[in-house]
């Protein structure tokens, strides 16, 4: 009696199961045209294709509703009235379509299992971004690599430009220069015998001359690329300093407190700094009667400061402003980040200072 009961029981279930039946799909579009789909193959999809839907047969039932999802991209059911299953843009990869009839009594009628398969664009490829991350600094580098040629040769040329020029104003210019002060001298002994009056004139043109040669010299060495540098610019202070200076009976001191080698000012910078030196120590020599000058260059609170003092006479600022080359301080200290104060007193002399941001 019991293993009859057993059997009714098994054979019930196996109806049950039977009743349990598969949803047949009845087409598949893929961007609008019909896929040859076969009943337990799965859906090859390729990359470019946006598309999807998979039309479904109806299920005999009250109130059936259509419920899906598509794993592993979502774990949630969704679910329609329509037998029909719309995805869009699936990104690539494999996926496992599963579908369930439901009726109004919340019970599973029919179920399906689809697996679909979408190839990866290549720009959903792993090494897609790290290749682009490459490219990109490949560009860069290329880029900066075409600059810095550019810039070296650009470089390069303005150095040739400024050796060539040097050269032509030493060899071409000083020549003259050197010609001017021998038919001077030349004048110079005809005119004593003959018109002796004219003798200031010629002295005159020869002070003119040989300012002339100073400051072509001077042209030419801020010129060189040779001397785009502090140190070079300090090498040319102390001798200048110590050849106009001592030439008048002025004991100089050049008192350097800063690392001299490490380049610390551009190069027009650098001229600036030499004119406005050169002006001080000119002041100095032709006016100050002193008997002792000295330089010290120090370095504190982002600037540079080089000052320039002598125990001279002395003079009024304010009188002789126009005079003694302060206006060309003045002038020069509103370029580049220069400042330029001068402080005299006929008890202590004459003190130049200037100050460079660094």
């Amino acid at each position: 009696m019991f293993k009859k009961y057993t059997y009714s029981a098994f054979f019930i279930l196996l109806l049950s199961i039977s009743s349990y039946a598969q949803i047949s799909i009845r087409q598949v579009l893929i961007n609008g045209q019909v896929y040859p789909y076969k009943p337990g193959s799965g859906i090859a999809i390729s990359a470019p294709d946006e598309n999807l839907v998979i039309e479904l047969n109806p299920v005999n039932g009250n109130s059936i509703r259509y419920f899906y999802r598509i794993r592993p991209m979502s774990e949630s059911w969704f679910w329609s009235n329509y037998p029909s299953v719309h995805y869009q843009n699936l990104p690539g990869g494999s996926y496992h379509l599963q579908i369930k009839a439901v009726d109004n009594k919340q019970r599973v009628v029919a179920s399906a299992e689809v697996s679909i398969n979408k190839k990866q664009a290549f720009w959903q490829k792993w090494w897609f971004w790290p290749s682009i991350f490459i490219y990109i600094l490949l560009i860069f580098g290329a880029g900066f690599y075409l600059f810095f040629i550019y810039d070296l040769r650009q470089k390069l040329k303005l150095q040739h430009i400024r050796n060539q020029i040097a050269s032509d104003l030493h060899d071409e210019v000083g020549s003259n220069l050197n010609s001017i002060a021998i038919f001077i001298e030349l004048l110079r002994k005809k005119v004593i015998r003959q018109n002796p009056d004219l003798l200031p004139i010629l002295d005159k043109i020869t002070d003119n001359s040989e300012e002339t040669v100073l400051l072509m010299r001077d042209t030419v060495w801020a010129i060189n690329p040779e001397n785009d540098s502090t140190e070079k610019l300090f090498e040319r202070m102390r001798s200048f300093g110590v050849e106009m200076l001592t030439a008048r009976g002025i004991t100089f001191n050049f008192e350097l407190l800063i690392d001299g080698k490490k380049d610390i000012f551009p190069m027009e910078q650098r001229r600036n700094i030499y004119l406005i030196y050169k002006e001080a120590i000119n002041n100095i020599s032709k006016h100050s009667q002193a008997t002792h000058a000295s330089c010290q260059v120090t370095r504190g609170q982002g600037m540079v400061k080089i000052q320039v003092s002598d125990n001279g006479k002395g003079f009024d600022v304010n009188e002789i402003f126009e005079g003694n080359g302060l206006k060309n301080f003045k002038h020069r200290s509103q370029e580049y980040d220069l400042n330029v104060s001068v402080h005299s007193s006929t008890q202590t002399g004459t003190e130049v200072l200037i100050e460079i941001t660094i």
